[in-house]
């Protein structure tokens, strides 16, 4: 029987938290996470209803990658990326002959130990394969947190200094050189007509910069820690640019990749498509074990099949995080996951569509599968908090509606809110059942009354 009084003396004398500062960290402590459901340790229990961090796409401790990783562990513990193990090949199979069965882009496919470590990869290819400098990447996206992928996200590696929470200290040296912002993406219910604003926007940008310059634009299909849903025409039409102009998509599916939306990967729900680099995690292996891959397109794999490429970590490849891989995509490629989500997120949306109905701080709801942004709004239908995505985090977070409706739904047993102020984002996990959902959707419900009373 675990100690909570003592193990929460220990995690505030010692353990060097982030996001909040040590005056106002509230310790939550889980004994223990069991499919769709995080046990407290007060012995009660929180339906996930995000996945936690949109991550944890087969629940918790799904027996087809814990099994894996077991059996696996009776043969290996680490084994470098110099040597082979049977996993890692098993593991590639499966991503580029099944997964992408019926594909004709993807050429080869490597593990990292996060998403964060696979983007940073994929940015040091795009500009060893083309050689030039620049990285294009959207406003309010989300890469990553080392120094490279920081300069990525909407969302910085920065802090509110304990003098002066309502200030943002950023890294020095930030924004590092060689990255430069586009606009976002107009929302999958805007109303255009002809280009999309964004897109004349962004080949602006490219004509100022020289599209000579540019090695690559990397992108989300859909925001990950911004809660945002393109508009249909984004994608093609950024991809026509970066084809016309000669630099590489680099398709950052770390959040979306796996089946998130209703496809195995985001940049599926546009034809014709298909991305020069790839980057994944997190529903790989439903975040059983930290890890992160990239697959590259035939012409890019080639390119560094070819060369001495001095590159690697010691996880590269690890055994164990290969075998929660395998044992996770074999379970979804048997058990037609796909086609699940498909349905429970129809469920899921008209949901979503019957509270916007009766709410009126909820502005848009935009998302597929099992992922939907719900923004919220006031009276004059404006964002509630003014910053809204390009928040700092300063002020009182409490009075953020995420925080109102977070604080709501967990005194409804349901774990469910936000990062960015305005935003709700709602992605179960995939083995969700209907009451489940239902349940969710009545936490909701009342955390959604809670934002009504307060903001609109």
């Amino acid at each position: 029987m675990s100690n909570w009084t003592e193990i929460e003396r220990w995690d505030r004398a010692y353990y060097l938290h982030n996001v909040q500062a040590q005056a106002d960290y509230t310790f939550l402590a889980v004994d223990r996470a069991d499919g769709n459901f995080i046990q407290l340790a007060d012995g009660s229990r929180l339906l996930d209803f995000q996945s936690q961090l949109v991550s944890d796409s087969m629940g918790h401790r799904h027996p087809a990658a814990v099994d894996a990783v077991n059996q696996a562990m009776t043969r290996y513990g680490h084994v470098f990326f110099g040597m082979a193990n049977e996993y890692r090949a098993r593991a590639a199979k499966l991503v580029i002959e099944e997964v992408l069965a019926g594909e004709d882009w993807p050429g080869r496919f490597r593990v990292f130990a996060s998403g964060t470590e696979a983007v940073e990869s994929a940015l040091a290819m795009a500009r060893l394969y083309t050689g030039r400098p620049v990285i294009l990447t959207q406003a309010h996206s989300f890469h990553g947190s080392t120094m490279g992928a920081t300069w990525l996200r909407g969302y910085r590696n920065s802090l509110n200094p304990g003098d002066d929470l309502s200030r943002v200290v950023d890294v020095p040296g930030f924004p590092v050189s060689g990255y430069i912002p586009i606009p976002p993406p107009e929302p999958a219910d805007a109303a255009v007509e002809g280009v999309l604003p964004s897109i004349t926007a962004t080949e602006s940008i490219i004509r100022a910069v020289g599209a000579e310059n540019i090695a690559a634009v990397i992108t989300e299909p859909m925001f990950g820690a911004g809660g945002l849903m393109p508009h249909d025409g984004y994608y093609p039409a950024l991809r026509e640019l970066s084809r016309r102009h000669g630099f590489l998509w680099i398709d950052d599916e770390v959040l979306c990749g796996f089946g998130r939306l209703g496809e195995w990967f985001g940049y599926q729900r546009h034809a014709g498509i298909h991305p020069d680099l790839m980057v994944v995690g997190k529903g790989i292996n439903g975040s059983l074990l930290p890890s992160g891959g990239v697959v590259a397109a035939k012409a890019v794999a080639e390119y560094f099949d070819r060369a001495r490429w001095w590159s690697g970590s010691t996880w590269d490849g690890h055994p164990l995080v290969c075998a929660s891989i395998v044992g996770n995509l074999e379970y979804m490629l048997e058990n037609d996951v796909l086609g699940q989500v498909r349905v429970k997120g129809e469920r899921l949306r008209a949901g979503l569509a019957e509270l916007a109905e009766r709410h009126p701080c909820v502005g848009r709801v935009g998302g597929a599968g099992l992922y939907f942004a719900v923004d919220l709004v006031n009276a004059n239908g404006e964002p509630i908090v003014p910053e809204d995505r390009y928040t700092g985090f300063t002020g009182d977070l409490g009075a953020h509606p995420n925080h109102l409706i977070a604080a709501e739904c967990a005194r409804h047993g349901v774990f469910l809110g936000g990062f960015v102020p305005n935003t709700v984002k709602v992605a179960p996990p995939f083995t969700v059942n209907d009451d489940e959902i239902d349940q969710g959707l009545s936490a909701l419900d009342a955390g959604l009354s809670v934002v009504d009373r307060r903001y609109a």
